[in-house]
């Protein structure tokens, strides 16, 4: 705590935009923050912390909060009203015991991190987000129920990196399709079966791992793609040469 405190006046001494409060054994965050309006970034990842305060929405200049690997078990009220965040990281915690709803709200996000959270369904107002370029679900519970992963994530047409390795997921979804702009494609450790067709139809793709062995009719469509560098198989890369 000592520690924290230290990093708290140095930041209020020089106006800092960014406070680092990651490892300090904090079980909740300490109210001198709330005199840091200025901030525009607050890292609390790896702490204890089981809830947020109310009073971070006074924070006005804050555009990216991490709270990964804390004590969460749902989302806590207080994120659905941090409208002008751009970068939000809720990996490592147990986001199982409530829905993800107010993440539909956070329409200025650009980077959102749900890796190992244990949720397994995304809001339909995850479509909402489509300043979005980067979205982590890593080592999910998603699966292929619409009330799972929605349609409506067709419409963050400005992702560039999707993750989704090691989920539930048998098929890849139809509505990855339509992002056309993605550089970067993670589907590996999955359950899939058959990889469609119309994946060399994302142009864009610079890296794309998958799961289940090489295909040789498949990599003839990839090795078409014009900026593809890398494609992996669950933990093997594929020479595209």
């Amino acid at each position: 705590m000592r520690e924290a405190q230290e990093r708290i006046e140095a930041a209020l001494a020089t106006r800092a935009t960014a406070l680092d409060l990651s490892r300090c054994g904090l079980h909740e965050v300490p109210e001198q923050v709330r005199g840091l309006t200025h901030l525009e970034s607050l890292d609390l990842q790896f702490n204890s912390l089981d809830d947020l305060p109310g009073w971070l929405t006074e924070l006005d200049a804050l555009t990216g909060l991490n709270v990964q690997s804390n004590a969460l078990e749902e989302v806590p009220d207080v994120i659905g009203s941090l409208t002008g965040l751009q970068v939000l990281s809720l990996s490592e915690n147990n986001l199982e015991a409530g829905p993800l709803d107010a993440l539909g709200r956070l329409t200025n996000l650009r980077e959102l991190a749900l890796i190992d959270t244990r949720s397994d369904r995304l809001p339909a107002s995850i479509g909402d987000l489509t300043h979005l370029t980067d979205l982590d679900l890593y080592l999910g519970w998603f699966n292929d129920s619409p009330d799972s992963l929605p349609a409506t994530m067709g419409q963050l047409t400005e992702l560039t990196r999707l993750e989704l390795s090691r989920n539930g997921l048998t098929t890849v979804p139809e509505w990855i399709r339509g992002l056309t702009k993605l550089r970067e494609l993670g589907l590996w450790l999955n359950e899939i079966d058959e990889i469609p067709d119309w994946i060399a139809e994302l142009t864009e793709l610079r890296d794309l791992s998958l799961p289940g062995e090489p295909d040789d009719a498949l990599l003839a469509r990839l090795r078409g793609l014009p900026h593809l560098r890398k494609v992996s198989f669950d933990y093997d890369e594929v020479d595209l040469l």
